[in-house]
């Protein structure tokens, strides 16, 4: 046991900072357990695949969007009897598992167990990961999914064992279906396959039949959806667009943006880029080649009509790996003090939010 333990510090570690960071989500940043703004959609949508008659049509867009959170919301709540609590708990599962997800997608690249923790604590701590008011939608689950398919992608291709390529395929098409993000996992798996050192030939092979896997079961669900109920992906985009055009509404700007990605990262931008400067003294072409093939994904948070924080935080996921390898090369009495301002302000965004106002 003992052995265990020592064999397993960091991921245990991380188990409970994430522990640590449910109480404080609940009973300092503020935990409510009502139901509110996108949670009630996914509340009717719940009742709706239960049987019961919901008249807005709302609800078909978190169904083609979310099937699989909704259905695993559900049958928590057979034990539960209260959604809010049932969509927590999926939720706080999701986010134990994220964590550890991340921290070995992270190993895998550095290949450093410090860069892996350090860079998991970026990402544990941050408060869009955090913030309870994310406790009753279905983003931390497709998060895990998402980071989940691309380690098994990046194992893919750094070992050519061919179980990890259908272990990539098979949680990018589960990961689909809770939510949206979870798909992206596809986009890497193709881009790291094209920077490999696989034969073309195979490349394209392989790139093919992992789109094919992926999507088959996603466009049969939609083209179910759309027979039964005459409603597309379309219809629930053209939705968010025109709430997004409100009059008033800033939606997408690039003052905007960089509110967004200010605060979605705050103190961890300082370790991002440092660690850009140490990657670029270095040069590790195969690390490079693996980052810069991730990335893209990361920025399609922008082609939703409305860009928030919580939809960028797979953005952060990829500037903390960067940013944790900064962070492995400077002394401790940086370290640690700058994890603590990091934590800090992420514990008090909302405080802060209210008092600090960018001038654009």
């Amino acid at each position: 046991m003992k052995e265990f333990f020592i064999k397993n510090k960091y991921p245990l570690l991380i188990s409970i900072f994430v522990a640590l960071n449910i109480f404080i989500a609940y009973f300092y940043i503020g935990y409510q357990p009502e139901l509110k703004k996108d949670a009630v959609e996914y509340f009717e949508a719940a009742r709706f695949l239960q049987g019961d008659p919901v008249s807005d049509r709302m609800q078909l867009g978190r169904i083609i969007t979310t099937p699989l959170f909704l259905y695993a919301s559900i049958f928590a709540n057979y034990l539960f009897k209260d959604f809010s609590v049932s969509f927590s708990v999926v939720n706080i599962i999701f986010y134990f598992l994220l964590a550890l997800a991340f921290y070995f997608l992270a190993l895998e690249i550095y290949k450093e167990k410090k860069v892996a923790l350090w860079s998991s604590i970026l990402v544990v701590f941050n408060y869009y990961i955090i913030d309870p008011s994310n406790a009753h939608l279905a983003d931390m689950s497709s998060w895990f999914f998402l980071v989940l398919s691309t380690f098994f992608a990046i194992k893919y291709t750094n070992t050519f064992n061919r179980k990890f390529y259908y272990l990539s395929i098979f949680f990018a098409a589960i990961g689909v279906l809770f939510k949206e993000y979870g798909g992206l996992a596809l986009g890497n798996l193709v881009l790291l396959i094209s920077v490999s050192d696989i034969p073309w030939r195979q490349k394209l092979k392989d790139c093919l039949v992992a789109i094919v896997l992926v999507l088959a079961p996603l466009l049969s669900f939609h083209t179910f959806i759309y027979f039964k109920y005459h409603y597309l992906y379309f219809d629930k985009f053209l939705n968010v667009e025109m709430a997004s055009s409100v009059p008033g509404f800033e939606s997408k700007s690039f003052g905007l943006l960089i509110k967004i990605l200010g605060w979605l990262f705050s103190f961890g931008w300082l370790a991002f880029l440092f660690g850009v400067k140490e990657e670029l003294k270095i040069i590790d072409k195969k690390r490079l080649k693996i980052l810069l093939a991730i990335l893209p994904v990361t920025l399609t948070f922008y082609i939703w009509p409305a860009i928030t924080q919580r939809l960028a935080v797979i953005f952060m996921f990829w500037l903390a790996l960067i940013a944790g390898f900064g962070l492995s090369r400077v002394k401790w009495y940086l370290l640690y003090p700058f994890l603590g301002i990091y934590i800090w302000f992420n514990y008090n965004i909302r405080f802060l939010l209210d008092k600090i106002n960018l001038p654009f």
